[in-house]
């Protein structure tokens, strides 16, 4: 982006919201999204093939979130972003400004956003496994609670952006949100306690327990050779008493 246009849209934002000008900053969020999906696309190539969505989420924002403080702070700062993007970009910068656009996508109103990557760019799990000196089981772990899976028929693989964004407590949390903010524009409350239900069946029958602390106590996940199963269990009661309190019940004791 060269230092003009930078300018001129960075005056045409501020003008827009002194003014409550909201033709302006529909065109320049739309200005701004699509130049996301651009850099994506272009100073990504080797690593994605193409995007899929929904296009039509810009159309679907309400004209009060476009004035927010919020909306203001995100568009000032993906200019800024966009001004001193630099190429080749590595794998760590792609998945922050990956995540960071889904993140934003979500909060515009959108359902589903879904990254074509090129097969050279995928690892398998026993490849992120051993990429992240885990087993194969706690890869599986980190996929159900919210790190990226490529699902093609049978075949799991994962991008290789994750092996770098794992080891960064801050983007690998956010990459869990956006998870679970598509899970949650996708399925009722109702839809995903059934799911939460089933899955913490499987562990009760697996092991003969009621809960998880009568399975395993008071340990800790650090203190586990694999705490794969500890943290799933537990991740998935925590969940499900949150959507209770939701949903106006109580939990079964």
């Amino acid at each position: 982006m060269s230092l003009a246009i930078y300018e001129a849209t960075k005056n045409q934002i501020q003008y827009g919201f002194d003014n409550k000008a909201e033709p302006i900053i529909e065109k320049e969020t739309h200005f701004i999204f699509d130049k996301l999906i651009m850099v994506l696309i272009t100073m990504s190539a080797d690593k994605v093939k193409s995007i899929n969505m929904d296009r039509d989420v810009l159309s679907m924002v309400k004209p009060a979130y476009l004035f927010t403080s919020e909306h203001y702070s995100n568009l000032m700062n993906w200019l800024e972003r966009l001004a001193h993007i630099e190429y080749p970009i590595s794998d760590l910068d792609f998945g922050k400004l990956k995540i960071d656009f889904e993140h934003w996508y979500y909060e515009l109103g959108g359902t589903s956003i879904q990254f074509d990557y090129h097969s050279s760019y995928l690892l398998t799990p026993q490849e992120m496994a051993d990429s992240l000196g885990v087993s194969k089981v706690t890869i599986s772990k980190y996929a159900k609670q919210g790190m990226e899976l490529v699902e093609n028929g049978t075949q799991r693989k994962y991008p290789k952006y994750l092996i770098e964004i794992m080891s960064d407590p801050t983007y690998s949390f956010l990459m869990r949100m956006n998870f679970q903010s598509k899970k949650m524009r996708n399925q009722s409350p109702q839809e995903r306690l059934l799911e939460i239900n089933n899955e913490i069946s499987a562990y009760q029958i697996k092991y003969g327990k009621k809960t998880c602390a009568d399975q395993f106590g008071e340990y800790d996940g650090d203190s586990m050779d694999d705490p794969a199963d500890f943290l799933r269990w537990k991740d998935l009661e925590e969940e499900q008493a949150e959507l209770f309190k939701l949903m106006g019940g109580t939990r079964a004791q």
